[in-house]
């Protein structure tokens, strides 16, 4: 097993900060109008959420709405938690300079994804927060050119489905560090080695039509790294397909815009040109791969066996869909009702 090398956060939170850029320009009522709002939908959507998706809890959970700076040091609190029991620093000035240079680079990542980043839901943490970022939603919302309190609801609700998704699957945060660690640890190996292997999963991955980044990094990776990232790749492509799902069959019964919001929403997701290039170099790609494939997966699921099929997912690891399976709903849905694909008169 390959030692995991040294981070150092520190380094990473301060370049972050140094470089996330504030968000758009906001008088003080504004700003006051947009958290109170955010925190009087929060508490509302929690419910709506409940009776959309059938999953009947929602357990405890703080809700704050943050500005990009506090969810810089959220996110690097997050990972500090996640990967310093995994190994000490190093004592010599060559492995602290090599952390220092690791801490750089991501500090310019969680810069550039401050900026992107709607909410975000934490289950690591003690105790589970979800976290709103005001002055992201309000830029996003202006450059949609929708309404505000409706887009501001629509991304609340995709916040509180995640939220409880894990109150309904409390095995998940387990699961979910076990195999970051398993890719964080996984051994490396020359890219001669398991070239059969490779590329096959090479050809696999462009007959999906997979993200580019995806295919670079399974096209150099070792099987079992190659195998951890395709589990993740599944378990969160289900979360935000999901929370997707949800949030539009909750919003049609709060949301009066909900289809225009969507449809600019995903307008905004497919653009191409320098946008397109900078996502598929931070990896956005398969981020955005994420939604739209575990969104497909939803919808068929629940077309053919209705959302108390499609709740099974939260059941345990064994009933989430393999990535295979994700990709290929029907599938998975063969695997839990023991009904072939054609049984039923359907392809």
């Amino acid at each position: 097993m390959t030692e995991l090398p040294w981070i150092d956060w520190d380094a990473a939170e301060q370049v972050a900060l140094q470089l996330v850029k504030p968000g758009p320009g906001v008088t003080r009522g504004e700003r006051d109008q947009i958290v109170g709002q955010l925190r009087q939908q929060a508490r509302r959507a929690t419910e709506i959420i409940i009776d959309a998706s059938g999953l009947p809890l929602a357990g405890q959970a703080r809700e704050l709405v943050v500005d990009r700076r506090n969810l810089v040091r959220v996110n690097v609190a997050t990972a500090r938690r996640l990967t310093d029991s995994l190994g000490p620093a190093p004592d010599g000035p060559l492995g602290q300079a090599a952390g220092r240079a690791r801490g750089t680079t991501i500090g310019g990542l969680l810069a550039s994804l401050g900026g992107r980043i709607l909410g975000q839901y934490d289950p690591f943490g003690g105790p589970p927060t979800l976290y709103l970022v005001a002055p992201t939603i309000m830029a996003v919302e202006r450059q949609l050119k929708v309404d505000p309190t409706d887009f501001r609801m629509w991304v609340v609700l995709h916040e509180q489905t995640h939220r409880v998704q894990f109150a309904n699957a409390p095995w998940l945060p387990d699961h979910l560090v076990g195999l970051v660690v398993t890719m964080l640890t996984a051994d490396e190996q020359p890219l001669w080695q398991n070239l059969d292997q490779r590329l096959a999963k090479i050809r696999r991955d462009r007959a999906e039509g997979r993200p580019i980044s995806l295919r670079l990094i399974n096209a150099v990776s070792a099987p079992e790294l190659v195998a951890a990232l395709d589990q993740v790749t599944a378990v969160m492509s289900l979360l935000e397909g999901h929370a997707d799902v949800m949030m539009d069959r909750a919003g049609r019964s709060v949301i009066p815009s909900v289809a225009t919001i969507r449809a600019r929403f995903n307008a905004r997701r497919a653009r191409g040109g320098i946008h397109g290039l900078v996502n598929r170099l931070l990896g956005m790609d398969a981020k955005l791969a994420q939604y739209a494939d575990g969104a497909r997966f939803c919808r068929q699921v629940i077309r053919r066996g209705g959302v108390g099929l499609l709740n099974r997912v939260f059941e345990s690891p064994a009933t989430m869909p393999a990535l295979p399976e994700l990709l290929h709903p029907e599938q998975w849905y063969e695997r839990m009702t023991g009904v072939p694909r054609d049984a039923d008169g359907q392809a």
